[in-house]
């Protein structure tokens, strides 16, 4: 019988599978503002909200954020918040759908 480790549960990988691409995007928008010279309120109003057709684009890009902490809880035999942060991608997928054929 396993026991049940320390921060292995589904809410709590949920919770990190939704936080995670939040935290990518801002990554990504500071490392694009950093490359560009603008500011990061440049690329949040001008880029991802002004232009439409980068937005499922950059929303993509900052789900693949969350291979960091499923690949943590699969090595850490985590296995019920890895199941969390995969259940928070396909919560994920229908806003990159609709930004996309929009």
């Amino acid at each position: 019988m396993r026991l049940k480790k320390k921060y292995d549960s589904l809410p709590f990988g949920l919770v990190v599978g939704l936080i995670s691409p939040i935290v990518g995007f801002v990554i990504y928008g500071f490392l694009w503002s950093i490359y560009f010279e603008k500011p990061f309120g440049y690329f949040v109003e001008n880029i991802f909200i002004g232009m439409e057709a980068f937005q499922s684009s950059i929303v993509a890009l900052s789900l693949i954020f969350n291979l960091v902490p499923f690949f943590i809880f699969l090595r850490s035999d985590r296995y019920h918040s890895g199941r969390g942060v995969l259940m928070a991608l396909f919560i994920y997928v229908p806003l990159v759908l609709y930004l996309r054929f929009s």
